[in-house]
């Protein structure tokens, strides 16, 4: 897929910021007439793009955010599985399988099962996303943050969001910058060492003022 991207870059003179990793060989079919209806061809309805100013109508950048979009089984791992149950009895147990799927040792396990958790308003959720926000996986840290956000909303989890933003790695920082609405984050994210997260910053920052 990264193969893919730099492609279409080279072809469409749009600049295409992403963190996606080569984990398996992808194979599509696609035509459209824009860079966004093939980049939504590529990975998916559900990818979170986000275009730059426009010269002439066309964006001139776009950010792919989230590390796994890179496949279709990527992809699907990010979905939650499961539909919480109105029943008392079948909720405690879906619950619970979120929370066994939560120590996976496979992190996009981890990371689907913390954010469909802070869905369920299970009385541990906090401990569990807060335990996550550390994890040693830069993608298991975008989904706990997600969670938290979803959960509180991006107004109470400033404190969270102000960790991920100075998280070692470039994919957390961008989802931090992603999901804040705290101007004094996202200037702070405008000076960061990576290209993309500073882009995007700028771009949120717009936005805001806007």
């Amino acid at each position: 897929m990264p193969a893919i991207l730099q492609t279409l870059q080279a072809d469409s003179g749009v600049i295409i910021h992403h963190s996606l990793t080569a984990e398996k060989p992808v194979s599509a079919t696609c035509a459209a007439d824009n860079l966004p209806s093939l980049l939504k061809c590529l990975l998916g309805e559900s990818v979170n793009l986000v275009f730059g100013p426009r010269q002439g109508g066309v964006p001139s950048e776009v950010w792919i955010l989230g590390s796994t979009a890179a496949t279709k089984t990527s992809l699907e791992c990010l979905k939650p599985d499961v539909v919480v149950s109105g029943d008392k009895l079948g909720r405690e147990m879906e619950i619970q399988r979120l929370r066994e799927q939560a120590g996976s040792n496979d992190p996009r396990q981890r990371g689907n099962a913390l954010y469909a958790l802070a869905e369920t308003g299970a009385d541990d959720v906090d401990d569990v996303l807060s335990n996550g926000l550390k994890d040693a996986s830069a993608l298991v840290r975008e989904q706990a943050l997600g969670g938290w956000v979803r959960l509180y909303g991006a107004d109470a989890a400033i404190p969270e969001l102000y960790q991920a933003i100075n998280d070692p790695v470039a994919s957390v920082r961008l989802r931090a910058v992603e999901l804040s609405v705290e101007p004094l984050l996202l200037r702070q994210a405008s000076q960061d060492s990576d290209n993309a997260v500073r882009q995007l910053a700028k771009v949120r920052l717009e936005e805001l003022e806007n």
